[in-house]
């Protein structure tokens, strides 16, 4: 123990040095790019200690797009690039919603959404749902039967318009959902278009969404252009094969609806960005900023460089970390920098694979063993050492201030940290430890292989931890250091987490005002057959987790949704195919010429307001 608490204590010190100085830990994809970024700005610009006076904004992120084609993108700096592009049709602030394209969010209260009833028999050729199951085949029916159907319409506000002087129309956003639905499209997940019987246009400004019968959803007002997503240009992409999209130039510059358009996109450098002269808000002046360089730099040690000597003036969470509260808190003393600490729903977790995508033996199929490596990890020391004890463990998919948290603390285990319990579970499990102290079963050593991304220095340092505590319980873990977009996160089988190609995998989730129920669904597991669309990338398939998390989809009012989820979590928190570690605290930076931005704890977007945001001169 003593030999372990001096390995402890380096690794400490080394992740408190690296975390003021290391790669963003607030998303799940980090930046791929190797050369450190140049803004390129007009001649005559100053970019020296306080912001341009001709109206530019330089914006420091530490990861890179992936794409700009947001439909087929899973990267977090992709959502904060193209909010100032093509923003988020409804907003997810302070856990609720709020409606941006539409004249209001459509709900039964005001008629925006309606149920009707409708009869299914052997002559209906639609999916339709029954006790949550989507079913696609009528023979299964013993007669007719009546289920209910929801019909969802949005009213576009007046003047939205693409920056080429086009109207958006509810074309678009049909358009969008038919990108969706096709097979060349590379998207996450089709489950809204697995659940949608039509989308009907009413006018140029008016389309509606019907739900396959049966099907009863929670956040029916999501439910347009295939996804929370937005429109996509038909008149622009509307005779594209949609397999080319994501490699065509579109794809690096897509056309805006919103406050920015894009100037140029040099890949792991820079978005140059300026006012979108057709944005529907510029008659009340907006944007107020011209000009707006997105900068991609590739570690924290670098944006806090830049932060201070002025070549960057706003960094939100992909970008710093709190790892770096010493180095920002000394910057709040001074006169120049608003530092803000806002608690996150993104979610730092391990996920075990469960059942493997290549065929490989895991010895995380026993949730026994899973369970074991719980109580093995000391996640308060973790916080409590590498994150400067600004944060708390999580026990669930949602923090526990969510709406959706039990109320009864007995429904959730929090697998407090006790190796003894840990060691007790492994031995039940028929794991012993060998002669070099590595536990062995049937004549196998248990060595694993656990991923993170490289680059995030705060990640590297939880996982040396981690590593450390597996090995005083008998658990030899290999640490797998590899880049996110090109390996981690890539999509298809030769993704590790899309084709379950790890044994233990350290990464970020983020929640929101809706519970992450869905992650962990049968259906959502990653396959050849699905395309590899779906984020369960453990593997896990509990029946009984899925009755009661679709269930609880189905119920609209979140009364009678409570039950229901709680029955979910406690399943997922005794199955424990992922082990949440903490809620992670965004962190953002802005120069004090610079008013209005101010993160919020639910959005995904740090700079949702950009448009509003005011430069001193």
């Amino acid at each position: 123990m003593f030999e372990r608490s001096k390995r402890l204590a380096a690794i400490v010190l080394t992740g408190a040095i690296l975390a003021a100085c290391g790669s963003s830990t607030s998303t799940t994809q980090p930046t791929t790019g190797s050369n450190e970024a140049t803004a390129v700005v007009e001649p005559g610009t100053d970019t020296g200690s306080q912001p341009s006076s001709d109206g530019i904004v330089i914006i420091g992120m530490s990861q890179s797009p992936d794409t700009l084609f947001g439909m087929e993108s899973q990267s977090s700096a992709t959502t904060q690039v193209l909010n100032s592009v093509q923003p988020a049709c409804v907003t997810t602030l302070s856990y609720d919603y709020q409606s941006v394209c539409f004249a209001e969010l459509p709900t039964f209260e005001n008629g925006g959404a309606v149920e009707e009833m409708v009869k299914v028999d052997q002559s209906y050729t639609g999916p339709f749902v029954i006790d949550n199951e989507l079913i696609t085949d009528t023979s299964v029916l013993t007669g007719p039967i009546e289920l209910p159907q929801v019909k969802v319409t949005w009213k576009l506000i007046d003047g939205i318009t693409w920056e080429d002087g086009t109207p958006v129309t509810a074309d678009d956003f049909l358009f969008a959902a038919e990108l969706y639905a096709n097979p060349g499209t590379k998207v996450a997940s089709r489950f809204t278009i697995e659940h949608t019987a039509k989308y009907e246009k009413v006018d140029d400004q008016t389309f509606s969404w019907y739900g396959v019968p049966g099907y009863q959803d929670s956040t029916y007002f999501l439910n347009y252009a295939g996804g929370a997503l937005g429109p996509e240009p038909k008149h622009v992409l509307g005779n594209v094969d949609a397999a080319t999209i994501g490699g065509s130039d579109y794809a690096s510059k897509p056309l805006a609806y919103g406050p920015y358009k894009i100037d140029e996109y040099v890949p792991q450098e820079r978005v140059t960005l300026s006012a979108n002269p057709n944005y529907w808000g510029a008659k009340q002046g907006l944007p107020k900023i011209s000009n707006v360089i997105y900068k991609f730099v590739t570690s924290e040690d670098q944006i806090l460089q830049q932060l201070q000597s002025g070549e960057i003036d706003v960094v939100g969470q992909i970008g710093l970390s709190l790892g770096q509260a010493p180095s920002l808190d000394e910057l709040q003393a001074g006169a120049e920098f608003d530092i803000q600490y806002v608690p996150a729903t993104v979610w730092e977790h391990i996920d075990f694979a469960v059942e493997r995508g290549d065929g490989v033996a895991t010895p995380f199929a026993d949730a026994n063993v899973r369970q074991a490596v719980a109580y093995a990890i000391n996640r308060q020391e973790i916080i409590d050492q590498v994150l400067f004890g600004k944060t708390v463990a999580m026990n669930s998919f949602m923090p526990d201030d969510h709406w959706a948290y039990p109320s009864d603390s007995s429904v959730i285990n929090p697998y407090v940290f006790d190796p003894n319990k840990a060691i007790q579970l492994l031995n039940e499990a028929g794991w012993v430890a060998g002669d070099d102290g590595i536990l062995v079963k049937d004549g196998q050593p248990f060595t694993i292989e656990f991923f993170t991304t490289e680059g995030n220095a705060t990640r590297q340092s939880v996982a040396q931890l981690v590593q450390e505590y597996l090995r005083d319980v008998g658990i030899d873990a290999e640490l797998k250091f590899v880049p996110g977009t090109d390996a981690l996160f890539k999509n298809g089988e030769e993704g590790i987490l899309a084709g379950r190609r790890y044994d233990m995998a350290l990464y970020a989730w983020v929640s929101g005002p809706e519970p992450s129920t869905p992650l962990y669904l049968c259906s959502q597991v990653p396959t050849a057959a699905n395309g590899y669309a779906g984020q369960n990338n453990t593997g896990y398939c509990n029946p009984d987790y899925d009755k009661v998390a679709l269930e609880s989809q189905s119920i609209i009012e979140r009364a009678g949704r409570l039950p229901l989820l709680s029955q979910a979590q406690q399943i997922f928190n005794r199955d424990l195919p992922t082990l949440p570690l903490y809620q992670r605290i965004n962190v953002g930076a802005a120069r004090k010429t610079i008013s209005g931005f101010k993160l919020d704890p639910t959005s995904q977007q740090d700079f949702y307001n950009i448009e509003t945001w005011e430069l001193a001169q």
